[in-house]
């Protein structure tokens, strides 16, 4: 895996280093052209650079351009040409609407790509300009290696800053938390749940009522005819038992006295005929 060069362990290491960024540059400007800044360059920042070429359109020059060069605090050059732009125009001007995103904070967005992608970066340029008369300003900050080569590009918007493209880094890093918030939670430091999904079982679709097929009936049992039941057969030899309700009394035990009783009246009508 790559390593990667700290830019602010770089920064350290250069004796008398002065930390100016693109909008502190923009203030050691007259008030007059510090209103009609163009563009803004700078090569080589780790992550500030030694120098801000700033460019404002000047009605007054017949490019309409005029180049200042900040260097730790001050103006060290004032002049009428520029290496970054042959001529400006009224529509080039970044306008009224303030700069709020500064060149530290697309630095540490381009450092944040490049260390998400495991990339070398030792330096930057930086750009701001507008694309077109109604296009917004955006920086492009391109990051190179220690020969200098370029290892991705990040295009911002400077109002919002917004990231618009990141070529170069596919990778994107993670987003910060925005201020005030709670810090994010580990994987660890989360509640874990055990969930037991239940499997899904197919049920199978009834048989409409044209398919659904006949339950088989169940004969009814035979009775065997009783011991009282008369049976009746027809030509086909079924065999119909007939009941006949009867209801028997239950005989009772005669008494001795009613035998006796019994006993004398036969005799009487044996001998006694009337």
């Amino acid at each position: 895996m790559r390593g990667i060069i700290s830019i602010a362990t770089i920064l350290a290491l250069l004796p008398g280093a002065y930390a100016e960024t693109a909008l502190d540059a923009i203030k050691e400007l007259p008030k007059e052209q510090a209103a009609r800044v163009a563009r803004i360059e700078a090569r080589g920042g780790t992550p500030d650079p030694d120098r801000w070429y700033i460019l404002t359109q000047d009605p007054a020059a017949e490019n309409g351009v005029h180049e200042f060069v900040v260097s730790n605090g001050e103006i060290v050059a004032s002049r009428a040409v520029s290496q970054f732009a042959e001529s400006l125009k009224e529509d080039d001007i970044l306008g009224a609407a303030p700069l709020k995103v500064d060149s530290d904070k697309v630095a540490q967005l381009a450092h944040d790509y490049a260390e998400a992608n495991g990339a070398v970066v030792t330096s930057m340029n930086y750009e701001l300009k507008k694309d077109g008369a109604d296009a917004a300003p955006a920086w492009t900050v391109s990051c190179l290696d220690d020969k200098g080569n370029k290892v991705g590009t990040v295009v911002v918007t400077a109002g919002k800053g917004n990231v618009v493209s990141h070529e170069g880094f596919t990778i994107e890093p993670e987003p910060e938390a925005a201020p005030g918030a709670a810090p994010r939670k580990k994987p660890e430091d989360e509640p874990r749940f055990d969930t037991y999904a239940k499997p899904e079982v197919t049920k199978p679709e009834e048989p409409s009522e044209v398919e659904k097929p006949e339950e088989p009936r169940e004969a009814a049992p035979r009775s065997s005819p009783a011991p009282d039941d008369e049976v009746t057969t027809d030509d086909d030899d079924d065999v119909k038992p007939v009941h006949h309700h009867r209801h028997h009394a239950p005989e009772k035990p005669e008494s001795g006295l009613t035998k006796t009783f019994k006993n004398v009246g036969r005799t009487l009508s044996k001998y006694m005929p009337f």
